[in-house]
């Protein structure tokens, strides 16, 4: 008989299934389930260990048990597995991911578990779906996002299911209508008026602006990304002077216009700089305000490179 409380998810791409489990373990910790434990079926792992999560009392809160099965159970493994299964608690969810075991449907052990749990299968998303894909991830993220948009997304990211996802969570952060957003009403205006005097070459303006981001908490992600952005930009424009991009017509202008100045090798130390930029800001290494400062001042007058 299927429980209502477990959850099984397979499927081709490791990546896709974490993002079922991530919206799974979000609906249940809305339904109460506000306790997680995390298990690896990694050579530490041992079933006997998950055994003992069943002994909750009466009074313990709902808890999720949250499984990633990285090698296949023994037969024993299975059978203690099917075991927990069958005796687990009302007061305990299990999400059951499967990680990178081949031939997950021939397995015995897989087969008794879909007696007692709900089967989630992922699909592989194909080239022709990515657009769908995106369209669908945004609306599930509350995202506000164009045609346009989805399109440039699949360009930069050459379709690459991990970098797009990356590249929605930051729009997200840009989204004022966001209810988890914690950027202030005019972050996403002063990351562009950034972008803009850089490109047009205002040093004085966009020293300020930085000062600016300065005061603002989790301004570092938005500089990284708006930086990021205009060098990869630049570096499509180089490729092809017909990419096409959003933006008012001052800023495409600036854009270009930055583009012909800008060499290849140029181009290519840049984005050394802010790969490193971004590194050390995820490290807690260096002066972020410092490295910024100095990124901007190069890119803006690159004639001063050795």
């Amino acid at each position: 008989m299927i429980k209502k409380n477990i959850f099984l998810i397979h499927g081709p791409e490791d990546f896709l299934i974490e993002l079922e489990r991530n919206r799974l373990i979000f609906e249940l910790k809305k339904n109460g389930y506000e306790e997680r434990k995390i298990f690896f079926s990694k050579t530490s792992f041992s079933y006997e260990e998950l055994m003992t999560e069943q002994m909750s009392d009466l009074f313990s809160s709902k808890k999720i048990i949250d499984l990633r099965l990285e090698n296949s159970p023994s037969k024993s493994e299975g059978e203690l597995l099917e075991e927990f299964c069958k005796n687990l608690s009302e007061t305990i969810s299990l999400v059951i991911s499967i990680l990178g075991i081949e031939r997950i449907k021939t397995r015995a052990w897989f087969k008794k578990l879909l007696n007692y749990s709900e089967e989630i299968e992922v699909q592989k998303v194909w080239p022709n779906q990515k657009k769908s894909w995106l369209k669908n991830l945004s609306k599930r993220f509350n995202i506000s996002i164009s045609e346009e948009q989805i399109d440039l997304i699949i360009e930069k990211t050459q379709g690459n299911l991990v970098s797009s996802y990356q590249e929605l969570k930051m729009i997200k952060i840009l989204n004022n209508n966001s209810e988890s957003d914690f950027i202030s009403e005019n972050s996403n205006f002063d990351i562009f008026n950034l972008s803009n005097s850089i490109l047009k070459g205002d040093l004085e303006e966009s020293l300020k602006i930085l000062e600016h981001l300065k005061l603002q908490r989790g301004s570092e992600a938005l500089i990284i990304w708006g930086l990021f952005r205009e060098i990869e930009r630049i570096s499509f424009l180089k490729e092809d002077s017909t990419s096409k991009f959003s933006g008012p017509y001052d800023y495409l202008d600036n854009l270009k216009t930055k583009t012909n100045k800008l060499n290849v090798n140029q181009i290519i130390y840049f984005k050394k700089k802010i790969a490193s930029l971004d590194m050390n800001f995820k490290k807690g290494n260096d002066n972020f305000w410092k490295s910024a400062e100095r990124i901007i001042i190069e890119f803006i007058k690159p004639e001063f490179l050795g």
